[in-house]
């Protein structure tokens, strides 16, 4: 499918797009993350931690009317749902499921199919080897930290923020996440993405 929104930062949009761009970094935020992602690599019961995400997010999926599905290669200690999205996918042929890949300053989404070989992206993100992009219909998201009003902590890039912004319509989001990532509140600022959903291992809101 064609992609169905603009990005303004592609390469060749100005004669600066190759200048590193400087943001300005919360201090409070950057502890935060510091925190929570200590929290998530030391956490206790792992194993059965995942499988209770796994079925809530499997929960989710079997009542969703979705054929294009976003979701993440695990790094830093995220959990991992290939292995749930391989399930998903052979439940029906015309279903499709996309990892994201930085293009400029924002994400597109490149299909991926079960066994298929990646390659090192930026940030040493795994991503499919295919110059193909879809427009996903819902995107599942990694959260470091996510508040109960369901705004989500990244790790600091912007990524996601910036790719929403842009899509239209906007696809229905799923910050992924263990229970060590909830705050009470994130302070949202204006360009942070309020999320559709959340699911950790102790069920979805």
């Amino acid at each position: 499918m064609a992609d169905r929104f603009e990005n303004k930062n592609a390469p060749g949009a100005n004669a600066d797009d190759k200048a590193p761009v400087k943001r300005y970094v919360d201090p409070v935020r950057a502890q935060w993350r510091r925190e929570l992602r200590a929290a998530r690599a030391a956490m206790p019961d792992r194993a059965a931690r995942e499988r209770s995400l796994a079925e809530h997010v499997w929960l989710w999926l079997a009542q969703a009317r979705v054929q294009r599905l976003g979701f993440f290669w695990p790094t830093r200690a995220e959990p991992d749902l290939a292995p749930l999205i391989e399930r998903w996918l052979a439940q029906d042929c015309t279903r499709q499921a996309a990892l994201p890949v930085i293009e400029a300053d924002i994400l597109r989404f490149a299909p991926w199919i079960p066994g298929m070989a990646l390659e090192r992206g930026p940030f040493d993100v795994l991503v499919p080897p295919t110059s193909e992009r879809i427009v996903p219909q819902a995107l599942l998201i990694p959260c470091v930290g996510i508040d109960r009003q369901r705004f989500r902590l990244g790790y600091g890039g912007g990524y996601y923020d910036r790719t929403l912004a842009l899509m239209q319509p906007r696809p229905y989001t799923v910050g992924i996440g263990f229970d060590c990532a909830c705050l009470e509140s994130m302070a949202p600022k204006p360009h942070d993405h309020q999320l559709d959903a959340a699911i950790t291992e102790s069920g979805i809101w």
